[in-house]
């Protein structure tokens, strides 16, 4: 889905921060990723949104989010055609953003990533994965060697959903996913969310995700003294998702 989606937050004529109030539009992945993010009937929810509207609310911005695929995201986002990017990391794309100064929040949440398996083959190694199994417009980070040697096959899916009953049925010997997301996604399937579990002996990633900007630093200096300056309204929204709330961190 690549529709606009205007959703009104709040009307102000000056922030908290000194930076006048303005609409902006915000870019966010269309696919749905719970409990981060999601489309639900053609509205951004979840933990992002939370997040983002109560950041707007005390600022007195308008966000207009913006919801598109993953690459087409990226594109507008390089070309100016956003304002902002959620999420964003430093270390992504960093071929496509040489060149251009991009502007990053504090970390706004935490995020672990890793080798999803069914339960019958914990522990039997990375020796045994064949074929690795990943969302479309993700990197395996700690697999990069093996594919890129040919020693593991990868292969990508649209769906978070499909990805998962590929590996549910054998056509995939491991998924690289965050096993929150996992969960989520298996259970609104209709399916055991213990179905496929976290293999802690195979490499994972963890890390943070971040808002990103390239034309309002003061923006985000904004979103970092929010942070900072709300940590009981933070955790609470980490709570509602069973997130938990990072202590304030530079990228």
């Amino acid at each position: 889905m690549n529709a606009l989606l205007p959703i009104v937050l709040c009307l102000g004529l000056l922030g908290a921060a000194g930076v006048a109030a303005q609409t902006y539009r915000v870019g966010v992945e269309s696919q749905p990723y719970q409990p981060y993010y999601s489309l639900e009937a053609g509205e951004y929810q979840g933990y992002a949104r939370d997040l983002l509207d109560a950041f707007a609310t005390d600022q007195g911005h308008r966000f207009i989010y913006v919801a598109l695929p993953v690459k087409r995201l990226q594109s507008d986002f390089l070309s100016g055609k956003l304002d902002f990017k959620y999420p964003d990391h430093p270390h992504w794309n960093r071929e496509q953003k040489q060149g251009r100064t991009v502007h990053y929040s504090a970390a706004t949440a935490p995020y672990r990533d890793g080798v999803l398996v069914l339960p019958a083959y914990l522990g039997l190694g990375k020796a045994r994965i064949k074929l690795l199994g990943t969302q479309l417009g993700f990197t395996p980070w700690p697999f990069l060697a093996d594919i890129e040697s040919g020693q593991i096959a990868l292969t990508q899916a649209t769906r978070i959903d499909s990805l998962l009953k590929m590996a549910l049925a054998g056509r995939v010997d491991a998924v690289y996913l965050n096993p929150l997301v996992a969960r989520h996604a298996l259970g609104a399937a209709g399916l055991p969310r213990d179905a496929l579990v976290l293999d802690r002996d195979l490499p994972q990633v963890a890390d943070h995700y971040y808002l990103s900007s390239l034309r309002h630093p003061a923006v985000i200096a904004a979103f970092d003294a929010f942070l900072r300056a709300q940590p009981a309204l933070l955790r609470r929204i980490g709570d509602k998702y069973a997130i938990d709330w990072p202590p304030y961190r530079a990228p």
